[in-house]
């Protein structure tokens, strides 16, 4: 089944390529300059045993930022061009028609995976290297999407564009649920709630699609369920029209360090905020000191506030042990997740700060600025008990990905986009990606199943690689 996703994900790139959807093209070269960027740097390289320093060590994360901080690029009022546009080799892959298939899909692995063994095994892999692709028809299918902690709900336009593209060929539906910004788990949870019961009235099979905090919000939508009453408890479980496969993006499901890290620092700064005031309430009328703090305990009694410091919870270890603690979900149900790690040719500007933020608060730089590469999974990592046993079982993986926390972001992010982010197209992700391999594996392994009128197949075996009438034996 990894092995599948993982071929069938180097597919959906290469098509992209391919057939010039979006800036792909862009993308994958502005890709493949950083990797030569960090191999030309590391060229030669040894560390104080003598070994050449890995191109994706914690290390090399320093030397890397420390040589490309002192280039002209990133001095205040430069007009240098970035250095990882202009140094990174030809634009291999703006003209696919004069490479083949193999230097493709062997240029797609070197650029797009993070972790060197992962990228050698996928280079052996005679799945990836024979591209093979599902029989044509349409799915019968729906998506329930849960997006990040910051959406607009069922307005939102998160893989808009990827999600049309995957109805117009697979005839798979998409519904948004209608979560809020910082809300609670089970607020958000109650939407997505919402969101299955449609789907579920639409009589197919549904899966759960969830993105960063998102991810967390589904599973309590799956838990509340699948412990709730007999109605809620078939709507998960109809055969024909349950759910039957999960997608995690960037999962923030086991929490993110910046929330115990925030929490530390708010609380120093309401210790310092303390100090400060006391010293000049002396020098302040009482009706001064009156009104202001009435303002602040208005404010801290109010709706948002409280709404605000709900969702805050998702990201704080006590929220998190109580959600994993209490948690049921269904034991034959696949998972798999697509995470990613940061290098400095994959970081947009606006979350450079951030990035580095939690490589200082956590010590390791393997993460996508938001959470941690070892718990972007589809499973409970700090909690252990039967059900956490369940989903690691059930949790199919996928390999670490070349890219940010943002990657399945496009309108959403275009105000902050800035020079150095067009030049190194970092908001130009293939956002096919995100979906198309997570379908196609799980309708090759048949928990996805064709559309009624498309299930009898065997008239049409032209898309097989090896043509059967040429091969009895087959």
């Amino acid at each position: 089944y990894r092995r599948n996703y993982d071929a069938l994900m180097i597919k959906s790139v290469y098509d992209n390529v391919v057939d010039d959807v979006d800036n792909v093209r862009e993308w994958m070269d502005a890709l493949r300059r950083g990797d030569l960027m960090l191999k030309k740097l590391f060229e030669g390289n040894e560390d104080e045993h003598g070994q050449l320093t890995p191109p994706n060590s914690p290390l090399a994360f320093t030397r890397v930022a420390e040589s490309l901080l002192r280039s002209p690029f990133h001095q205040s009022g430069s007009s240098e061009k970035d250095p990882l546009r202009i140094e990174g080799g030809e634009a291999f892959f703006s003209n696919p028609e004069d490479r083949t298939e193999q230097e493709l899909i062997a240029a797609i692995i070197d650029s797009l995976f993070f972790y060197q063994e992962e990228r050698d095994v996928l280079k052996n892999d005679p799945l990836v290297r024979l591209l093979i692709p599902n029989p044509p028809g349409k799915y019968d299918f729906t998506i329930v999407c849960a997006f990040g902690v910051i959406t607009e709900g069922e307005k939102g336009s998160e893989l808009a564009a990827a999600l049309k593209r995957l109805k117009k060929e697979r005839g798979v539906s998409a519904i948004r649920s209608d979560t809020g910004t910082a809300r609670s788990f089970e607020y958000n949870a109650s939407k997505i709630e919402d969101a299955i019961e449609e789907a579920s009235k639409m009589g197919r099979p549904w899966g759960l699609l969830g993105y960063s905090q998102g991810c967390a919000n589904a599973l309590m939508a799956e838990s509340l369920l699948l412990s709730g009453s007999p109605y809620q408890q078939k709507i998960l479980m109809s055969k024909g029209k349950g759910l039957v496969c999960r997608q995690m993006l960037f999962s923030a499901a086991n929490g993110s360090l910046h929330g115990p890290a925030s929490d530390v620092k708010v609380q120093r700064l309401i210790t310092m905020a303390e100090s400060f005031f006391k010293y000049q309430q002396g020098y302040c009328s009482r009706a001064f000191i009156s009104s202001v703090l009435e303002t602040l305990n208005s404010t801290m009694d109010s709706a948002g506030f409280h709404k605000f410091i709900g969702g805050a919870q998702t990201f704080l270890p006590d929220g998190n042990r109580a959600f994993w603690r209490e948690a049921q979900h269904l034991p034959d149900v696949p998972s798999t997740v697509l995470r990613g790690v940061l290098e400095n040719h994959t970081t947009p500007e606006s979350l450079d700060m951030l990035s580095n933020l939690l490589t200082k608060q956590s010590g390791s730089a393997l993460h996508d600025s938001q959470v941690h590469v070892y718990d972007a999974v589809g499973h409970p990592v700090y909690t252990i008990n039967r059900n956490g046993r369940v989903l690691e079982k059930s949790d199919m993986g996928g390999s670490v990905q070349r890219t940010h926390h943002w990657s399945p972001l496009d309108e959403e992010v275009a105000f902050v986009k800035t020079k150095r982010d067009i030049e190194r197209a970092a908001f130009e992700c293939a956002k096919d990606r995100h979906v198309f391999p997570w379908v196609d594996v799980n309708a090759r392994f048949g928990f996805i199943q064709y559309a009624p009128k498309d299930r009898v197949l065997e008239k049409d075996d032209s898309w097989l690689p090896i043509n059967p009438k040429l091969s009895p034996e087959l």
